[in-house]
C-alpha cells in the first residue's frame, strides 16, 4: 500500500470514530467534539502532498483509489467540510 492511501484511509477512521462513531456520553453536558478546522483540513492537505511526493519519488504505483477518495469525500460532505484536495 502507497502512503497516500495510507493517509486516506487513517483520516475516514479518524473522523468517523470522532465524528459519527462516539462514544455513549454519559454526561449529558459534555460538548460534541469540534468538526474538523480549517488549520486541521490544511494538515491534511500538506499530508497528502507530502505522501503523493514520497510515492512518486519511491516509484509507489499510482494508488490514489477512486473508492476511497469517494468514501472520504462522502463523510467529509456528511461532515460539512469541503475537502477538494483528494
Amino acid at each position: 500500500m502507497c502512503v497516500y492511501s495510507m493517509i486516506m484511509d487513517h483520516k475516514h477512521d479518524e473522523w468517523h470514530r470522532r465524528y459519527i462513531e462516539p462514544a455513549p456520553r454519559t454526561v449529558p453536558l459534555l460538548p460534541q467534539p469540534a468538526l474538523p478546522t480549517q488549520a486541521e483540513l490544511e494538515e491534511f492537505r500538506r499530508l497528502l502532498e507530502r505522501a503523493r511526493e514520497y510515492d512518486r519519488r519511491n516509484n509507489e504505483p499510482a494508488c490514489e483509489e477512486e473508492e476511497k477518495k469517494k468514501r472520504l469525500k462522502e463523510l467529509a460532505d456528511l461532515l460539512g467540510v469541503k475537502i477538494e484536495f483528494v
